[in-house]
């Protein structure tokens, strides 16, 4: 359930998009020198805006060093990163681990399992570090993998779960409800999106998707809504340096992969009307 808290790169401005490359090159910076290229592999957008919205809510001395790395190694670039970018270094690693445990559950993949296994020797010291937020992982995840195997087809239980996960993971300190609360709204919405998206291919395959018993329901509104909720809660966080760019993220780049999905299903309608036409 990755990919989705990501900005809408071709409505930021050049200064904007500095500052989104130097928060992302920070968290490739910090997986990196703390997990080595494994850990580097992991990179997600999804933990850059976690990196970032704490950043801004909380204001943290930032540290900025000029490199060079494997993606870009012509020319040095800008990588910035904070106590937050360490801490989104160390989620992001954990949740990679148990997002492979999961590939590897659905389709056996060795790809998956190397790689799983390689990041396990890393979860002990994340879990010393970090109690809360990776008990509440474990357990929402183990959750939303028994709704699975029972094939409980209730979306309300597993968006639930991980907006438990969301909401921990943007309430790092334990003490800011806006937080707390957009980030179990933005969980919510992750899940839900992915299982549309997902849908089509699951029924084919035969996998579980919790959409299924609301194969003709309005997902659209159903997204609209729970982003409304959202809102509530985003808007009334006090950010500064970094607010342009959220902004991008939460009104427009989350909603990017749902877009391009229904661009594909469009294009294969209309292929398909001119292929019974003939």
């Amino acid at each position: 359930m990755f990919g989705y808290l990501i900005a809408n790169i071709d409505i930021l401005d050049k200064k904007e998009k500095q500052q989104y490359r130097s928060f992302y090159c920070g968290l490739c910076n910090r997986l990196r020198n703390k997990y080595g290229l494994i850990g580097a592999s992991t990179l997600t957008h999804d933990l850059t805006f976690v990196a970032m919205l704490l950043t801004d809510v909380y204001k943290p001395v930032n540290k900025s060093i000029e490199e060079r790395c494997i993606a870009r190694p012509i020319k040095k670039h800008l990588a910035l990163f904070n106590e937050y970018t360490d801490y989104a270094a160390s989620m992001n690693i954990y949740l990679s681990y148990y997002k492979h445990l999961d590939d590897i559950n659905d389709d056996n993949s060795l790809r998956a399992k190397i790689k799983a296994d390689k990041l396990h020797v890393f979860l002990k010291e994340i879990e010393e570090k970090y109690p809360i937020q990776t008990e509440v992982i474990k357990e929402n995840l183990n959750y939303i993998s028994n709704i699975e195997k029972e094939n409980i087809l209730n979306p309300d239980l597993g968006s639930n779960a991980f907006g438990n996960i969301m909401a921990c993971l943007l309430d790092k300190e334990n003490n800011n409800a806006n937080l707390k609360g957009c980030g179990y709204h933005l969980g919510r919405f992750i899940y839900i999106v992915d299982a549309v998206i997902d849908f089509k291919k699951d029924l084919k395959n035969e996998l579980y998707n919790p959409l299924v018993a609301l194969e003709n329901y309005d997902h659209y509104e159903m997204l609209l809504s729970i982003m409304d909720d959202c809102d509530s809660y985003y808007s009334k966080l006090l950010l500064n340096e970094n607010k342009s760019i959220l902004d991008n993220i939460i009104y427009s780049g989350i909603w990017s992969q749902y877009q391009l999905h229904k661009k594909r299903q469009e294009k294969g309608a209309k292929r398909w009307k001119i292929h019974t036409k003939y």
